[in-house]
């Protein structure tokens, strides 16, 4: 009899949530963070260099539509001093959307020489109480607009809020030198 409760007890805890580590609790970002269990995304260290001094990242690389449109959707968490860079292989324009993310980021876009194209601090875009699958995603769209590169750029890396503010760097004020080493 206590082998079966036990048993039952395991069944009932392993199927009542609790998510994947670093990821939201929802069935829509579970899908998500199995895949990334399943398939995870290639990584790899960047610098940011300025002055000679290098700030070393380790980063998921996102570098197919699948992968750049899923970008750190779902995660409850991006850790200090990791990122993801979205890798376009050629220059392209547009903004980032914050669809079903729930952090805080910073995108940094870089041209094909690795120079600063652009900046911004991006928020959260949680679905609303209430809110309909569709107005959600034409609200976070909207709020995109606000996340454009001032120019093309070939590659984007998205960091922590405020973690290069920690290391030194005003996001709206990047030194003109920084660039993006691989």
């Amino acid at each position: 009899m206590r082998r079966l409760i036990f048993v039952a007890l395991l069944v009932i805890t392993s199927c009542s949530g609790g998510g994947i580590d670093g990821f939201v609790n929802s069935s829509r970002c579970q899908a998500i963070a199995e895949r990334l269990d399943e398939e995870p995304l290639p990584t790899k260290r960047i610098s940011l260099v300025t002055g000679g001094v290098a700030t070393s990242i380790t980063v998921e690389v996102a570098n197919d539509e699948g992968e750049r449109s899923r970008g750190l959707m779902c995660r409850s968490e991006v850790p200090i001093g990791t990122g993801m860079l979205f890798e376009f292989g050629g220059r392209t324009t547009g903004g980032f959307w914050m669809f079903n993310t729930y952090v805080p980021l910073d995108i940094i876009y870089f041209d094909r020489n690795g120079a600063v194209a652009g900046s911004a601090s991006m928020l959260p875009c949680p679905l609303e109480d209430g809110e309909s699958e569709s107005a959600w995603r034409d609200r976070c769209l909207e709020e995109s607009l606000a996340y454009e590169s001032d120019s093309g750029y070939a590659q984007a890396l998205e960091l922590p809020a405020d973690w290069l503010l920690a290391m030194g760097f005003v996001l709206n004020d990047l030194p003109a030198d920084l660039h993006l080493t691989q």
